[in-house]
């Protein structure tokens, strides 16, 4: 057993291998059910690139904002539902990418602001009038308690440390602020490929160094200091092309009515999910 092969989340030596991606190993804490990419690329190597990773021509940024669209009005439904502050209160999105959901909660009279590490989308959001930090979460050092919703779309999953993300989430809300968090959960998916022998490169890495289920992101929320949290389906993404698109939809709906048959207490494996949480008083 070496250093990194130790789970991440609950430091257990207990792992065992889900797939090979080339170069990078998934493995599965037994003791938390987390899974992790090994080895972990270098922040150096991350930062080049995610320079890359979001499109800059016009044709395929507008249909990254189509992806999104349904996302972002259920996300932001759910916020001022579970909000007891101010509809003018401080929202910032990490990782906010082009900035169209940032546009969204500002038309919802949400000040609002943004940081990403790709120089190009940030600098489409900013044409668009928007105050969006260049770079990550934890260089920018917000001061304590600045904001009142904290969201991070797809961000997780990116990063090398995510219990650091979500304590600095903690750091910079304020007491009773909400956290919103949407991840993927590919493993049951992968899983069930694997029994069949069909070959997939699902979990994408090395972009994505982990994966979140439902239980493993409510441990992790509890080690980063919030206390209880709801998962929901929180609606599908609307990819291009069709085919894509007809299944992320029918998956989304096939998860709100299990979701909703149930009473909020069955979730669709397999298929992402948002969850929101709170700053105690």
């Amino acid at each position: 057993m070496t250093s990194f092969d130790i789970c991440r989340l609950c430091c257990s030596e207990k792992t065992g291998l889900v797939t090979w991606e080339g170069e990078w190993c998934v493995l599965e804490c037994a003791a938390c059910g987390f899974v992790f990419v090994v080895p972990l690329p270098d922040e150096e190597y991350l930062k080049a690139h995610y320079q890359q990773y979001l499109p800059a021509d016009e044709e395929k940024i507008s249909q990254w904002r189509t992806l999104m669209v349904e996302i972002s009005d259920r996300s932001l439904e759910a916020i001022e539902k579970n909000n007891r502050q101010p509809l003018d209160g401080k929202l910032l999105d990490v990782g906010s990418g082009y900035g169209f959901f940032l546009e969204k909660a500002r038309k919802r009279g949400w000040n609002v602001h943004g940081v990403e590490p790709c120089e190009h989308a940030r600098n489409y959001a900013i044409k668009n009038e928007l105050e969006v930090d260049l770079g990550v979460l934890l260089e920018q050092r917000y001061p304590d308690s600045s904001f009142d919703v904290v969201t991070m779309f797809y961000v997780l999953e990116h990063v090398r440390e995510p219990l650091s993300y979500l304590k600095e989430a903690h750091r910079i809300l304020k007491p009773g602020g909400l956290l919103l968090v949407r991840v993927p959960h590919t493993t049951p998916i992968v899983k069930f490929l694997k029994a069949f022998r069909i070959r997939n490169r699902l979990y994408d890495t090395p972009s994505h160094l982990s994966d979140f289920s439902p239980k493993t992101l409510s441990l992790a929320l509890r080690k980063s200091g919030f206390d209880g949290c709801v998962t929901f389906p929180g609606g599908a993404t609307h990819p291009y092309p069709f085919g894509e698109c007809a299944v992320s939809v029918m998956s989304g709906w096939f998860a709100d009515v299990l979701y909703c048959i149930s009473l909020g207490k069955w979730l669709l494996p397999g298929v992402s999910k948002t969850t929101i949480t709170k700053k105690e008083q």
